[in-house]
């Protein structure tokens, strides 16, 4: 008998171990993840500050001297239409 229990217990801390692992490459993974969405972020928001400035002198030359453009011209969007590339 007491075999028998030695067995069991051994089976449990190894599960304890095998779930102990995949807890911790879970979360190593969690953070990975994390770090590259944040660095995906700052990248896309650097690009949309390009683009809206690019927009913002494209309408100020279009406008010269008369100021806003007229209604009936493509005003278009400011910044970034966001949504995936």
């Amino acid at each position: 008998m007491p075999c028998q229990q030695r067995a069991v217990v051994i089976r449990a801390a190894v599960a304890a171990l095998a779930l102990g692992i995949a807890i911790g490459a879970d979360a190593a993974v969690g953070h990975a993840l994390a770090r590259r969405g944040a660095e995906r972020a700052e990248r896309e928001a650097s690009v949309c500050a390009e683009e809206a400035a690019a927009n913002a002198s494209a309408r100020a030359a279009r406008s010269a001297g008369a100021g806003r453009p007229s209604l009936g011209e493509d005003a278009g969007t400011v910044g970034c239409t966001g949504g995936l590339r």
